[in-house]
């Protein structure tokens, strides 16, 4: 069991049970506050904008995250990451603050690897 790892969208999806994959054990997951925005947005497409299931998705989101960190610290630097490689933008600024704390990365985007830190695929 990890003590504490950093999930993208693809990884908070499958920590809450609503993605298949396999989801590891972590006693805390933090996230980037921006996630939430494209959470919302996968969750409003996923359900045709039903308002009932996605508040319920999402509030299942937001029970695993014990901490929301604001993407600011690592915007500039995970947008200048993403476009020299085939990882998106909310995947490379996971990358960036996993590396930041030292912490594992749980992602679903097999293209996402790092030399600094575990990467946990879902």
């Amino acid at each position: 069991m990890h003590q504490a790892v950093v999930a993208d969208a693809g990884g908070l999806l499958v920590l809450a049970g609503l993605l298949e994959g396999v989801a590891p054990e972590a006693a805390e997951i933090v996230a980037l506050d921006a996630t939430s925005l494209l959470l919302a947005e996968y969750l409003a497409i996923r359900h045709d904008g039903a308002v009932a299931p996605v508040t319920v998705d999402y509030a299942l989101v937001e029970r695993v995250v014990a901490e929301w960190i604001p993407v600011r610290a690592v915007a500039v630097e995970a947008a200048l990451a993403s476009t020299t490689s085939e990882v998106d933008v909310e995947a490379a600024a996971s990358l960036v603050l996993a590396e930041s704390l030292g912490l594992p990365l749980v992602t679903k985007h097999r293209d996402v690897v790092s030399r600094r830190v575990e990467v946990l695929y879902c």
